[in-house]
This record gives C-alpha cells, structure tokens and sequence, in this order.
C-alpha cells in the first residue's frame, strides 16, 4: 500500500473542496468546541469545590451550585431561564446527532469523489440520512467504550473519594482503558463497512475487526503516521492561538485596569476569534483524516479482492481438453470429410 499517496490525494481532496470543510467540518468541529468547553468547565469546577480535592472548598458542589443558580433565574428572571433552556436543548440534540450525520455524508462523499463522480453539497445531505440510522446506532454502542467516557469516570471516583482512591480503583480503570484502545482498534473500519459497503452494525465490527487482523501492519503504520501529523496539527492550533493572545494580553490587562466594559468587550472578541481558528483547523483535520482512512480502507478491501483465490478460481475455470479439441476440429471440418478425433 502506498501511504504517500494516500496522505498526498488526502490532502489534495481536502484543499480542492473547501465546501466539505465548511458544512461537514467545521460546523460540527464548532460545536463539538462548545461542548468540550462547557465540559471541561464543569470538570475543573467540579474539581475546585471538592472538599476530597481543594481543602479550601466550600459547602457546596458545582452541581448544587448550577442547580441554586437555575433555581434563582427562574424565579427572578422566567422568560430568560426558558430561552436559555432551549438553547441548552438545541446545543444538545445538535451534538448528539450532527456529528453523526455530518460523518456519514464526509465518508460518502469522499467514496464518490475518488471514483471520479461529481458531487455537492446537497447530495451530501441525502448521504447523511440514508446512513443515519445505522451510524447512531453504531456510536451509541461505542459511547461506553470511549476514552472520554472512562475518562470520566476516573474523575468522579476522585472527586468523590479521593485522590488515594486510585490506589485501590486504579488498576480497574488501567485495564477498562486498556480494553478500550484495543477495541478502538478493532473497530476502525466499521464506520466505513457501515457508511460504503451499507451493511449492519455488527456484521461491519466484526468485518472490521477482521480487517484489521489480516492487515494489522497496515493499519497499525496509519495509527502512527496519524498520530504524528494530528500531533503537528496540535502545535500549528497553539501557535496560531499563543501568538494572537500574547500580542493582545497586554491590552486586555490595562483596559481591565481601567474600563471593565473595555476588557470585557476585548476578552470577548479575542475569544470568539481563537474559538473560530481552533474549529476552523479541527474541521480542516477532520475532512482529511475522514479521506485517508476512506482511502485506506478502499485500498485494503480492493487488494483483499484481487487476492481472493477462491474468486478468481470461479471466475477463470480450468479449460476442458476434450472441448477444445473438438472445436478446433469443427473448424478444420470441409468438404473433404470429417475429422476423427481419437478418444
């Protein structure tokens, strides 16, 4: 398998059609931003008014400080607490199926756009939902499996015992993590079997898992080739964050100093536009990293075909003797009598 290549037409894809990056890429790459923001909010909340972590914490957890803080703006402020509710919903129903949607349209699309076809955005759409269902199903199942969801985990074992209590808990997180990378890598094509292929959710984790037994080194090889470039991809993200921020920190400090509205209104814009490079690279990364695995499971399961002896023996039969031999005396037959063909 040629890596090269496919890293090079990956990318080419990705620089050649800007459109899969704005509505299959950086939409959901926005969104899912704002969820990990809100996320790892609560978490480093969560964390600081723990009395088992911050001795210093107060009475109340950040849960029951959200849930004091909901009470009061209802009660004071009802029509703002409702808008605010359906927002919360909105954001929430979105991150639950967008990303879903939006990965079954990338996928097809970039099957579509390798086999030569021409496609836009609206077929896309249409991919989305003819795939939808399959696909949810599938990332509801993982979901428990993920890295995040242990992650988790770990953090409310420590908020609520202890930091000590990994000593205990540890190994059991140790080995479930343990259990969930190699489950991630055994289910590294079931999207695509899913998506290209259109067949079950588990016949395409089994399938998956098989593919990547008999092509392990290949697959193993783009693990490490991905890690590297999203490694590179991280260090671009910072710097193209650090850099903005240190220029402009300086003023956000004084104006802070002086006029609240001033940092305020400065904090607010420089966050919006961190907020919208960052989603614009992690979208940027998603198409690509979407077209390479495309690509390279369309080249394993197509060499896999070529190698299927037991086709080709079907397809191309031994030539039987005995009929070819009588044709060609057929065709040597005139007027001067037949042929005799000696059994």
């Amino acid at each position: 398998m040629k890596y090269r290549a496919i890293i090079h037409d990956s990318w080419v894809l990705t620089q050649e059609n800007k459109k899969l990056i704005w509505w299959f890429g950086f939409i959901p790459a926005l969104l899912t931003s704002l969820v990990t923001m809100g996320y790892l909010g609560y978490q480093v909340a969560a964390f600081w008014t723990s009395p088992h972590v911050n001795s210093h914490a107060g009475p109340k957890s950040a849960m029951r400080w959200l849930f004091d803080f909901g009470a009061d703006l209802v009660a004071s402020s009802p029509g703002l607490a409702v808008a605010l509710i359906i927002v919360a919903a909105f954001v929430g129903l979105a991150y639950l199926f967008l990303p879903v949607f939006t990965q079954g349209a990338l996928i097809q699309l970039v099957a579509h756009i390798r086999a030569g076809r021409k496609v836009s955005v609206l077929q896309g759409f249409s991919f989305g939902f003819s795939r939808f269902l399959q696909l949810f199903e599938y990332h509801l199942l993982i979901k428990t499996f993920s890295i995040v969801s242990i992650l988790t985990e770990v953090a409310f074992v420590i908020r609520n015992f202890g930091p000590e209590s990994m000593m205990v808990f540890g190994w059991v997180f140790l080995l479930v993590m343990a259990v969930a990378l190699l489950l991630a890598l055994f289910f590294t094509y079931s999207e695509y079997y899913i998506v290209i292929d259109n067949t079950g959710v588990f016949k395409s984790i089994i399938s998956s898992g098989g593919l990547v037994v008999r092509q392990l080194h290949h697959t193993l090889f783009m693990f490490l080739l991905m890690a590297i470039i999203s490694l590179r991809i991280i260090i671009n993200v910072l710097v193209a964050l650090i850099v903005p921020i240190l220029v402009i920190a300086p003023i956000f400090f004084f104006a802070s100093i002086t006029l609240t509205w001033i940092g305020v209104v400065v904090g607010a814009v420089v966050g919006l536009i961190a907020l919208y490079f960052s989603a614009y690279f992690l979208g940027v990364f998603h198409v690509f990293a979407t077209a390479v695995w495309t690509f390279t499971f369309l080249e394993l399961t197509t060499h896999e075909e070529e190698l299927d002896l037991r086709a080709k023996a079907e397809v191309e039969k031994p030539v039987n003797l005995r009929e070819k031999v009588e044709s060609v005396t057929e065709s040597l037959e005139g007027d001067e009598g037949e042929v005799k063909v000696i059994e």
